[in-house]
């Protein structure tokens, strides 16, 4: 996974940043669709880190 010469952790910070942005506008039934999507992204990502973990 390459990350550009950015830090991965910040990365992450940004987005969770972003989303509380987005979530703030939606309304309830959106934000559960939504909040659905992102756990299975942030799942995925974390199984992608974990495989690529250097030991």
């Amino acid at each position: 996974m390459a990350n550009n010469g950015y830090y991965t952790g910040s990365l992450f910070v940004r987005e969770l940043e972003r989303l509380k942005e987005e979530y703030i506008q939606l309304d309830l039934d959106d934000m559960k669709v939504m909040m659905k999507e992102d756990i299975l992204l942030l799942e995925k990502a974390v199984d992608m880190l974990c495989r690529n973990k250097v030991y």
